[in-house]
């Protein structure tokens, strides 16, 4: 099973907090609270695990591993990948799509020519940025993921429409 096919990276575990089993997660998916809507999550050595949110604090949320509630046997959790099945998220609204959808589509002009790749999908927290791998100029630049930058996206033929 490779997991970059079937799988999608959704959280990063973190520090333990007190002495009950609590981990710290920075979770990646849209609302942290989302963590509880599935059952199963991997590891990348393809463990199963049960994560479970149980509250927050200033930094993030808190979350159980296979409700163990001993801190020594969750620490071999810190700094581990969870992911989740691909097939387990919910389907996109039009015009929504999923970060690892849009990674590696062939970017194109409004003349249909292949001018690039989309490299990576990241957010700082003002919005969604594609950073585009352009062939001519060998570089890599951010553009605001906006239907003005971005007029057509389709995820069948793997290909993105930039405005020139």
């Amino acid at each position: 099973m490779s997991l970059l096919n079937n799988f999608i990276q959704v959280g990063k575990i973190g520090r333990p907090k007190g002495t009950k089993g609590l981990l710290r997660l920075n979770c990646f998916l849209n609302d942290n609270r989302d963590i509880n809507k599935f059952q199963k999550f991997y590891l990348e050595d393809e463990t199963i695990i049960n994560v479970k949110l149980v509250s927050f604090d200033k930094k993030s949320p808190l979350v159980t591993i296979n409700d163990i509630t001993d801190r020594t046997q969750v620490e071999g959790y810190v700094n581990k990948y969870i992911y989740l099945q691909k097939e387990k998220l919910s389907p996109t609204e039009e015009n929504e799509f999923y970060f690892h959808d849009l990674e590696g589509l062939e970017v194109v002009d409004q003349q249909n020519e292949i001018v690039g790749k989309v490299a990576s999908v990241v957010n700082f927290g003002a919005g969604d940025l594609l950073e585009i791998y352009f062939i001519k100029s060998s570089k890599k630049e951010f553009f605001r993921f906006t239907e003005t930058n971005f007029p057509k996206v389709d995820i069948k033929e793997k290909r993105i429409t930039i405005k020139s």
